[in-house]
């Protein structure tokens, strides 16, 4: 394969990559709760700008709540932590398969200490 050709693969396959990922788009809490069956059509594309611009330690658990409605309901999670789920895919199993969940921890005070987001795959 001669030079040319192999340059158009590589960016071929560079645009490919770049095209299939998540689109990165500012939070917006109108969009936060939005879902279809389910499934939160935004969550994902939202959840970096929401941890590093919107919530910041020291913020108290009711001023999350306003932000971002209520958590979802799970049991193994720590005390004085909350969950929100931002994507689930379940492929073609009635299982899910793969994940992603923002963990929000508050501190004795009921003020925000942490914040993680968990990827998860079976």
């Amino acid at each position: 394969m001669d030079k040319r050709r192999m340059k158009k693969l590589i960016l071929i396959c560079f645009c490919l990559l770049v095209a299939c990922r998540p689109k990165q788009m500012k939070f917006e809490q109108s969009k936060w709760n939005k879902s279809v069956d389910g499934f939160y059509d935004y969550r994902e594309n939202m959840v970096n700008d929401l941890i590093e611009n919107h919530l910041q330690k020291g913020m108290s658990y009711k001023n999350v709540i306003d932000l971002l409605g209520e958590p979802g309901n799970y049991m193994d999670i720590e005390p004085n932590e909350i969950v929100y789920e931002i994507m689930v895919d379940y492929e073609w199993n009635i299982d899910p398969m793969e994940g992603k969940d923002l963990y929000i921890k508050f501190g004795k005070d009921s003020t925000l200490i942490n914040t993680r987001l968990e990827h998860w795959e079976h």
